[in-house]
């Protein structure tokens, strides 16, 4: 086996190991920024009256509603 083929070979697993493990690291990192958010969210959110919980899913339903439009008309340019 060349050696310039063996040096490619290590450089490339050695690039795969540290690219997998900062993956890695990031998602770790917005897992535990959700679950903050989540445990803040939690605890705020007992304190919410009806009439804003009903707010939160209007508007989620109409951004919901949103995207389907726009689904719809990607369709209409994109040919799968």
């Amino acid at each position: 086996m060349n050696p310039n083929r063996m040096i490619d070979r290590f450089v490339r697993i050695a690039i795969r190991t540290l690219v997998n493990r900062g993956i890695d690291k990031g998602f770790d990192l917005a897992e535990g920024m959700s679950r903050k958010h989540e445990n803040e969210a939690g605890q705020s959110g007992s304190a919410r009256s009806p009439q804003q919980d009903a707010d939160a899913v209007k508007h989620q339903k109409q951004k919901f509603q949103q995207a389907q439009r726009l689904t719809r008309q990607m369709r209409r340019f994109v040919k799968f």
